[in-house]
């Protein structure tokens, strides 16, 4: 821990330990901690202010996702149920936000103060430390436990309460403590934890003697920073992977041993692979309803070796499984030495590129199918080829997220990162992940149904100068809900007002706020329009109209 003397109010306090973590950007809606911020600026720490505390709360869980740092927002208190629902998506994908809000003095709680509520019970669901500042003394210990607590085990999002709706009480107050912070929990993962030696042997003599083996990659696996240990694995035991859309892009997707992505949102091939696997190695997978196909695929009795950072998911869902509690890149590198590299797998590993084949041929002639407007799988064929090297594809969720994790073949050089389940989430997070990765080309895809909540955000990527590139998929429908919607209400007709929207130009829109704004409506114009938005000095927003198509590959059809 590095120490400092010196008198201090709390705000610049505040200040100097964000700072000291190497936090670049907060993300903050009016009125909360303005002294602090004043100190953060002096000190180079960039302040963005969105629309919405929402928003702020997904721009942080983008900075975080890109960093490998805490995103830090903050909110005034009427604004705080708001934040809470904005770091909801940052909890489900285990995302290190730090949320700050304020809240009236403790004299005024209970009394129908005005804008005030219980904040505790909206953060407990969605953070893993959740703390009230009483009195000025507590904010140095509080705020560093929010980073130790943020980025070791499971990163997830923390929650501060602060004195006084705007926190001014509290950045006001001297502080008598001497500064201290730790660096070390500046970053993630913090602290790397190995499996005990007698457990990876275990598992290596399980994976060695198996003869149809498959390796699962979670998000854990991108976190841990595990993509040459997670290939070097599959390469040296000749076992066929498979990624979840959170994972996509961990390996070169043109590896010869990569069979798609897996899961509800994912591709036939690589379920079927799953599905015959008589082994299957989740790394760093929560082994959710999304992945298996509600616990359908591995099938009942297939031995399952588990590697996660927390102990409480080994096992939770595929009880009896051979669990390895620790860092997933460290494992694998314990792994390594253990997996023999004289095993024949090749009748298996034959029979699963078949798998592969039958879905990549599939996808092409879905993308290939005369149309009066482009198809969405045309539009991800084509973004395949014109992504540049190390872009960043930040996918909203839902059919976005099915579309760009199956019908776009990515890099490991490159980065996806997709919604946990948040529909809107795509956009403000992509401009959090710009502040993040200023160096970076940085596309986001959504679906006009999800570019709609948070449209005016177009406004703060062009009063900030982040420069990203938006495609937005508009068929004027939200897809994924129209064939219930019509089966339900009996035809299309009857249900459509449900789920379609009116004719009008995003593009147009985006103009007006000063960005650069273009519609596409054929497929031949789309790659000039891309190329276009990638050299602008605008934020871009490529509107392409799309055929309404209502329904996506089989993801399994076994």
């Amino acid at each position: 821990m590095v120490s400092v003397k010196g008198k201090k109010s709390a705000g610049e306090y505040f200040a100097k330990l964000l700072n000291a973590y190497g936090v670049t950007y907060v993300f903050n809606i009016e009125n909360i901690l303005r002294i602090t911020i004043r100190e953060m600026e002096q000190l180079g720490i960039k302040t963005i202010m969105p629309h919405s505390e929402n928003a702020a709360g997904y721009m942080a869980d983008g900075y975080a996702r890109i960093s490998g740092k805490p995103g830090v927002c903050f909110a005034q208190s009427i604004g705080s149920a708001n934040l809470a629902a904005g770091i909801h998506d940052a909890w489900l994908a285990c995302s290190p936000v730090i949320a700050v809000t304020g809240k009236k003095p403790i004299e005024m709680q209970y009394r129908n103060s005005y804008q005030e509520s219980d904040h505790r019970p909206m953060f407990d669901s969605v953070t893993k430390f959740n703390a009230d500042v009483y009195e000025p003394s507590q904010l140095p210990f509080l705020l560093r436990q929010c980073f130790r607590e943020a980025v070791t085990g499971k990163p997830r999002p923390v929650h501060l309460d602060v004195l006084s709706h705007t926190g001014r009480s509290l950045e006001e107050a001297p502080l008598e403590e001497p500064f201290r912070f730790d660096a070390q929990y500046g970053q993630y993962p913090a602290i790397r934890c190995v499996a005990p030696e007698e457990d990876i042997v275990r598992a290596a003599c399980e994976i060695n003697r198996s003869k149809q083996p498959v390796l699962i990659a979670g998000r854990g696996a991108v976190i841990s920073g595990a993509g040459e240990e997670f290939a070097s694995i599959a390469r040296g035991g000749s076992i066929p992977f498979v990624t979840t859309p959170d994972a996509k892009a961990l390996v070169n997707e043109d590896h010869p041993l990569w069979r798609g992505i897996v899961g509800d949102y994912g591709m036939d091939s690589a379920n079927r692979t799953v599905s015959e696997a008589d082994l299957v190695i989740f790394v760093g997978s929560q082994v959710n309803d999304q992945t298996t196909i509600n616990w359908s695929i591995p099938k009942a009795g297939v031995k399952i070796v588990q590697i996660d950072v927390d102990g409480a998911e080994l096992g939770k869902n595929y009880a009896g499984c051979i669990g390895l509690c620790g860092d997933a890149r460290e494992i694998l590198r314990q792994l390594g030495g253990h997996i023999e590299k004289s095993v024949s797998r090749k009748e298996w590993l034959s029979k699963t590129a078949m798998f592969l084949k039958q879905t990549l041929e599939e996808y092409g002639n879905l993308a290939g199918m005369p149309s009066k407007a482009i198809r969405p799988e045309a539009l991800c064929a084509d973004l395949s080829e014109l992504l540049p090297e190390r872009a960043v594809l930040v996918s909203d969720t839902g059919y976005s997220a099915v579309w760009t994790s199956g019908f776009l073949r990515m890099k490991s050089s490159q980065r996806y990162i997709r919604a946990a389940g948040s529909m809107g989430w795509a956009f403000p997070a992509s401009l959090g992940v710009k502040c993040a990765a200023p160096d970076r080309p940085v596309i986001c895809f959504t679906g006009d149904g999800g570019f709609y909540y948070h449209l005016s955000e177009m406004e703060t990527a062009v009063r900030y100068g982040i420069k990203t590139v938006t495609i937005v998929n508009n068929n004027q429908i939200l897809a994924q809900c129209a064939n219930d919607i019509s089966k339900v209400f009996g035809s299309y007709e009857k249900g459509s007002r449900h789920f379609t929207f009116s004719d009008i130009c995003l593009g147009d829109l985006a103009s007006n706020m000063g960005a650069l704004g273009m519609r596409v409506t054929k497929r031949e114009e789309f790659a000039g329009a891309f190329n276009t938005a990638l050299q602008s000095d605008k934020p871009a927003i490529i509107e392409v109209m799309t055929e309404r198509v209502t329904t996506v590959p089989a993801s399994f059809k076994g």
